[in-house]
């Protein structure tokens, strides 16, 4: 298994997030954000009242694409530290150097 970069990870992982919730904010902005949810709902089967959509703030659009980067970045970074601890047990493992399961007895 090959190694991944952590702050490439977290970096990838927190554009995305970010980039799908200014789209969300865009939409929003230009009252088009209601319409999806409506449409979100039904497809969905879900007739209950829909939650409706408020009017638009910047400073709240600024925060909400913030806040997911933030969370991206944790999320992709965290990911990939598993992933290379992962990989470096599965080397381990297939070369047969320490920490392998066949020397440490199980």
């Amino acid at each position: 298994m090959q190694r991944i970069f952590v702050n490439r990870a977290g970096l990838a992982v927190a554009a995305v997030l970010a980039v799908w919730h200014a789209a969300w904010a865009a939409l929003v902005a230009f009252a088009a954000a209601q319409p999806l949810v409506d449409f979100i709902y039904r497809i969905h089967f879900v007739e209950a009242s829909a939650p409706r959509v408020g009017p638009f703030d910047p400073a709240a659009a600024v925060m909400l694409v913030g806040t997911a980067a933030v969370a991206g970045y944790l999320m992709g970074a965290g990911l990939a530290v598993v992933w290379n601890c992962l990989a470096g047990w599965s080397s381990a493992v297939s070369e047969g150097r320490r920490g392998s399961p066949a020397r440490a007895g199980f």
